[in-house]
C-alpha cells in the first residue's frame, strides 16, 4: 500500500546548489549520499525504510517513553494492549486494550491488530489505529484515527483516513491530519484539525471542491505546507496534479507553486531551520527533487527515480533522507 521509490540504476542526474546539505537515496541494498552543492556521491551500507508494521514500538520525542503493543490471551480473551515504558526507570503501565476475537470483519470498528501512529510533540498523546481483522484492503481504504493519553485512559475516535504517515503532523499545539475514506487519494479528502482535550475535529479550510494530501508543519508550528488539487475520483496512479500550498493554521490559504501541465508538486519537507522546503516533482512516476527557498523555486536537483505509488499517493521520503531537515 505505501509504494516505495525504485531507481533502474544508481547514478543519479544531479545539478549542483550550494547551501541545501546532502540526500540520501536506498538504493539496491545500499545508501548513496548525494552532496546537493558538489553532486558527489559515496555509498555505504545499510538501510532507510521508514514504514511501520503492527505493533512496532515508538519513542516519544524527548526519547523518554516508549509506546509498545503487547498482545496477551488466546482465543475469546486474546487482545493487544498499547504499554507506555520509562526508558529511565523501566516501570511501564497499559493505556489502552483491544480485543483480537470477532467472528466476522468489515470496514467498521471490528476488533483487530493495534498500529501505533505516533505521539504528539509534548509527549503527552499517542496516536493510533486499528485495523479490522488485520485486512489491508479494508486498511487502504481508510482507518479510524484514535488518540489516547500516554496516561491511560479512554480513548477519543477522531476521523476515519488514510494511514499514510505523511497525512498527520502535530503543529502549534494542534493534530492536523489529511481524512478520507477511499484509497484514491484526490477523491474527497479533507484538512481538519484537533486539539486536547476535547479532540473535537473541525475543517482547517473551507475549500469543499479541492482535495488535500501529504503536509508537512512548519517549525515554528504557525503554518503549514499541504499538496492540494481540485477534487476526483479517477483512480489512475499517474492522474494527478498536485501544487504546494501554505496553509495558516487560521485557514488562510497561499498558493505555493504552480507546476508545468502533467506534474504533481509532492511529498513536502522543511529544513530544521525552516527557510528551506524541500519537495518532489513527479511525471508519470518520476520524481526528481525541487527546493522552495526566499519564496522562489529551485532545481532540478536530484532525480529520485521512480516511484508507482499507490492510487495517486506518493511518499517519496520512505526512501530518501534530507540532512538539513528534523
Amino acid at each position: 500500500m505505501l509504494g516505495a521509490a525504485v531507481a533502474a540504476a544508481t547514478a543519479f542526474s544531479c545539478h549542483p546548489q550550494p547551501g541545501l546539505g546532502s540526500v540520501t537515496l536506498q538504493r539496491r541494498g545500499a545508501l548513496h549520499v548525494v552532496d546537493l552543492a558538489t553532486c558527489r556521491e559515496r555509498v555505504r551500507p545499510g538501510l532507510l525504510y521508514r514504514g511501520f508494521s503492527y505493533g512496532q514500538p515508538l519513542s516519544s520525542p524527548d526519547g523518554r517513553l516508549r509506546a509498545s503493543v503487547r498482545s496477551s490471551g488466546h482465543g475469546k480473551t486474546a487482545k493487544q494492549t498499547i504499554w507506555v515504558t520509562d526508558r529511565r526507570t523501566g516501570r511501564a503501565h497499559p493505556v489502552f486494550s483491544e480485543t483480537q476475537y470477532y467472528k466476522s470483519i468489515g470496514p467498521g470498528e471490528t476488533p483487530g491488530p493495534i498500529t501505533l501512529r505516533g505521539w504528539s510533540t509534548d509527549n503527552r498523546w499517542i496516536f493510533f489505529f486499528v485495523v479490522p481483522g488485520g485486512s489491508g484492503s479494508i486498511a487502504a481504504d481508510g482507518l479510524t484515527l484514535q488518540v489516547v493519553s500516554a496516561e491511560g485512559g479512554r480513548p477519543t475516535k477522531l476521523a476515519k483516513m488514510l494511514p499514510y504517515r505523511d497525512y498527520l503532523t502535530w503543529c502549534g499545539g494542534r493534530v492536523v491530519f489529511t481524512a478520507g475514506i477511499d484509497r484514491v487519494a484526490t477523491d474527497r479528502k479533507r484538512l481538519l484539525v484537533a486539539a486536547p482535550p476535547r479532540w473535537r475535529p473541525q475543517p482547517l479550510v473551507t475549500a469543499t471542491k479541492r482535495a488535500w494530501g501529504s503536509l508537512a508543519c512548519a517549525p515554528n508550528g504557525r503554518w503549514l505546507v499541504v499538496q492540494s488539487q481540485g477534487q476526483s475520483s479517477n483512480p489512475s496512479f499517474f492522474a494527478t496534479y498536485w501544487a504546494l500550498w501554505r496553509v495558516g493554521l487560521d485557514g488562510s490559504l497561499v498558493r505555493l507553486t504552480s507546476p508545468p501541465r502533467g506534474f504533481a508538486d509532492e511529498s513536502p519537507l522543511f529544513s530544521r531551520a525552516g527557510n528551506v522546503l524541500l519537495f518532489v516533482r513527479m511525471r508519470k512516476g518520476n520524481g526528481t527533487l525541487y527546493a522552495l527557498r526566499d519564496g522562489r523555486v529551485v532545481g532540478p536537483l536530484l532525480f529520485l527515480g521512480n516511484n508507482i505509488g499507490y492510487y495517486g499517493h506518493h511518499d517519496w521520503w520512505l526512501t530518501a533522507a534530507w540532512s538539513l531537515a528534523r
